[in-house]
């Protein structure tokens, strides 16, 4: 709804839409054939609504089930059982009857804040700050709007954690999937794909699309991944074929 109305929406914690759902739906659809061995998301409810439903089109019928607590804690009192919470149920998982992949919700991943600009409109906040003073917090890379962050504290915050808690995930051998927001992802595309500053502010990340990406244990290559369409499940002779069949022998260790 935010979005519809063109809202700054932020880090406000709103559901998904219905768009939003069928969106999840395809992107589901487009990463099916890949066996997820762990998932992240933001602590907002429409990152983990986009997990979980996007799991129901899993070729490999896992049941996704959020971890409390997320994989490291929070860093607040009362971690220690948090973590306790989390080793149970990791620990549930690994004797439940069925297949099931966990699911880390961490406020690293969270959409960039946008401060006192969320929950107003482009034209609203330009009438409020200045229509150039509001394009300079949303097209620069180091500036920040009042009481919000800049694309580079969000980069700093989203990189540090992939770097600490998705990296050693990979290096365990595991295929990883990322479901997180449109700034979010961009900073770790940016990253992935070395690209500088101005190629992030100029980067656009559509949403409900899936980003694979290889891990060969030191550097990271972009792998093509088809558009999350219906049309991708009845594509023509081959038109897909290397790629289900690269997917099939596991190659992909992470997706965002």
């Amino acid at each position: 709804m935010w979005n519809d109305l063109k809202l700054f929406t932020g880090d406000v914690d709103i559901p998904l839409t219905e768009k939003g759902i069928n969106e999840a739906l395809a992107a589901g659809k487009a990463v099916s054939g890949i066996d997820f061995d762990i998932i992240f998301t933001s602590r907002l409810v429409r990152s983990k609504q986009t997990a979980l439903i996007a799991m129901t089109q899993s070729r490999y019928k896992r049941v996704p089930v959020i971890v409390r607590g997320g994989f490291h804690g929070t860093g607040k009192a009362g971690d220690a059982n948090r973590l306790r919470l989390r080793d149970a149920a990791a620990k549930a998982l690994e004797h439940a009857s069925c297949l099931m992949v966990p699911v880390y919700a961490d406020p690293a991943l969270n959409e960039r804040c946008y401060g006192d600009l969320q929950g107003l409109s482009k034209e609203a906040a330009a009438r409020q700050f200045g229509d150039e003073q509001v394009k300079l917090w949303r097209r620069s890379f180091d500036t920040r709007p009042p009481y919000g962050e800049s694309l580079q504290d969000t980069a700093e915050r989203t990189v540090r954690f992939f770097k600490s808690t998705i990296v050693p995930r990979l290096d365990e051998g595991r295929n990883v999937l990322v479901v997180a927001h449109g700034n979010v992802l961009r900073c770790i595309i940016s990253y992935l794909s070395n690209l500088s500053e101005i190629e992030m502010l100029r980067l656009q990340v559509e949403t409900g699309l899936p980003y694979g990406y290889a891990y060969d244990g030191s550097s990271f290559a972009q792998c093509c991944v088809p558009p999350p369409a219906d049309s991708f499940t009845d594509a023509e002779e081959g038109r897909i074929r290397g790629l289900s069949s690269l997917w099939r022998k596991g190659d992909i260790d992470s997706l965002i």
